[in-house]
């Protein structure tokens, strides 16, 4: 039996002015229907990106996906857009992208059913249902001004669920939130997952918020890592001269390396381990391998990732005395 959501070699690339950046290198990932993934990285780890291909917002430049058994890459038109309105619903962290101002909260969550066509008599009790669900019966009426920031974020969950989606994706809802808030955030996911039957993908890059879901995987750099689920989610201590004191699951990483790199970044600490020993190539040939043909290592030398040689080479291939055609 297929899993519920299955990324299957998938690989995604965009053009930034000139140069080719890989987001995603051959993702193999499955959901089964009704779990609860959490996804955790630094920013910039390619979790976004994931999320936007699962939600019909992007296309990958190669793989396959599949949610629900419906072939992601076969969407088009007005298909597309039911799959984005009906099938999936979206929790983003910042409270601009999920709720528009000038509109109550209740008017909030029933604008996706009138985009969806829902009959009016319908609309404002499912509205009402929702919203009393996630902890805001009494403040239905209120707009995101006058909502705090949990509160908000309630709202933008009701709006998530408002057609009834198999499939929810959230992306750090729990980003602009302080530490009681967030935590009564992911117990309201749990909830809401138990009443409505949700199977729920969520990225952050906090470790006491991934731990309360059934998976725990790691990405970085765009590839899948170290599956963390039955590992303790812990954090590093300092004691009393400075030194920090790492948790025991991450000395056991560090124990064959020669020494291990520190990077700064903007949501932390990086450790990396570093040896002498040559590189292993293995998954960038793998990465090669996934990639279109024509996407390899002398890709300048003949085409980029997006089908287009260079102009220096297209110049050196044309016949002597034949001018170059133009677009």
């Amino acid at each position: 039996m297929a899993s519920f959501v299955e990324c299957r070699q998938v690989v995604k690339a965009y053009r930034i002015d000139k140069r080719e950046v890989v987001a995603l290198r051959g993702i193999d990932f499955t959901m089964e229907k009704g779990e609860m993934v959490t996804i955790i990285g630094p920013s910039g780890a390619g979790k976004s990106s994931l999320l936007n291909l699962l939600g019909g917002l992007d296309k990958p430049t190669a793989g396959q996906l599949h949610v629900d058994g419906i072939d992601l890459l076969s969407l088009r038109g007005a298909v597309l857009s039911n799959y984005r309105l009906n099938e999936v619903g979206f929790l983003w962290q910042a409270t601009g992208r999920n709720l528009l101002q000038g509109r109550s909260a209740i008017r909030n969550v029933t604008l996706p059913m009138m985009l969806a066509g829902v009959k009016p008599w319908k609309r404002v009790p499912r509205a009402k249902e929702l919203l009393e669900a996630v902890g805001l019966k009494d403040h239905m009426y209120k707009r995101p001004s006058q909502l705090s920031g949990g509160q908000q974020q309630r709202v933008a969950m009701a709006v998530a669920l408002a057609n009834q989606p198999k499939l929810l994706l959230a992306d750090e809802p729990t980003g602009a939130l302080d530490a009681k808030a967030a935590r009564s955030m992911v117990e309201l996911l749990q909830t809401l997952r138990e009443k409505y039957g949700l199977t729920i993908l969520m990225v952050t890059h906090d470790p006491e918020m991934a731990k309360r879901a059934d998976r725990i995987l790691t990405l970085r750099d765009g590839a899948l890592g170290q599956n963390m689920t039955d590992h303790a989610v812990e954090s590093p201590k300092m004691d009393g001269d400075g030194r920090i004191q790492l948790p025991e699951s991450v000395r056991a990483q560090l124990t064959n390396v020669s020494r291990v790199a520190v990077e700064v970044r903007p949501e932390g600490i990086l450790l990396r381990p570093e040896t002498d020993t040559a590189p292993d190539t293995t998954g960038q040939q793998a990465l090669l391998d996934t990639l279109p043909a024509d996407a390899g290592p002398d890709a300048g030398k003949r085409r980029g990732l997006f089908g287009r040689r260079s102009a220096k080479n297209a110049k050196s291939k044309s016949p002597k005395g034949i001018p170059e055609a133009t677009t």
